[in-house]
């Protein structure tokens, strides 16, 4: 097998594995854990930035599937010390799935490199992006505050920004375990928000960044089970 191109930017998974992953998630989802898929019709035909709440290892792999799309034509946004740090780590993920890395607490530098990396990978894949706006995996499988540079993220990319929320995975792989159990996994995909870097007219403030934060998180939100089929579903939607 090719092993993945790694550089400060990230590392890039080969075709074949990229493959081997996609065939394994796609009956591990079907067979092991099903996945019930809700909105795909809402993903755009080209490159966008998808975002969702994340409280498992396996919230990747059920994105990417839930998609109907190629593996090859996604990368995420994944913390530089977890995955870049740990050999062991990348050795595992690095054959199968393309990665940016991201810190945890980024300053403008680490922001702005990571910000680079995005956009030569949506220029030279045309693909897609997923990012984890609460920077972490949730312990309860609860919703945690976003951080403060995904604003910066959504708004400055150029792309639209497709709001995901994922049911299920937090029972079969919660942090802490090695081995996931059956059970039912499902991806609602929320209307695509059009967030193009032209809507903003010079440096973002901060009231704007905290903005579009307060935007995404309520349209992630609102596709939980707690708020899915609500009156809060149809207000966003007709807001568009």
């Amino acid at each position: 097998m090719t092993i993945a191109h790694k550089s400060d930017s990230g590392f890039f998974a080969p075709a074949m594995g990229s493959a081997a992953f996609e065939t394994f998630c796609r009956m591990f989802f079907t067979l092991y854990c099903p996945l019930t898929v809700e909105g795909r019709d809402h993903l755009p035909q080209g490159p966008f930035l998808l975002c969702s709440n994340h409280t498992s290892h396996a919230d990747s792999a059920a994105l990417m599937t839930a998609s109907g799309r190629s593996f090859r034509s996604f990368a995420l946004l994944g913390a530089s010390d977890y995955f870049f740090q740990s050999r062991r780590v990348h050795w595992l993920v690095s054959p199968l799935m393309s990665v940016i890395p991201i810190e945890r607490q980024p300053g403008p530098k680490s922001l702005a490199d990571c910000l680079a990396s995005c956009r030569q990978f949506l220029y030279k894949t045309g693909g897609s992006l997923i990012l984890y706006p609460e920077g972490t995996r949730s312990l309860d499988g609860e919703m945690k505050a976003f951080k403060a540079g995904v604003g910066m993220f959504a708004a400055t990319l150029g792309v639209p920004v497709v709001p995901a929320y994922i049911e299920g995975t937090h029972h079969i792989l919660p942090k802490g375990r090695s081995w996931p159990r059956s059970g039912r996994v499902t991806v609602r995909f929320g209307q695509p928000l059009a967030m193009s870097a032209t809507d903003w007219h010079g440096k973002l403030s901060r009231d704007k960044r905290q903005y579009v934060i307060e935007v995404l998180a309520e349209r992630i939100r609102a596709l939980s089970p707690q708020y899915a089929g609500s009156e809060l579903v149809a207000e966003l939607e007709q807001r568009g």
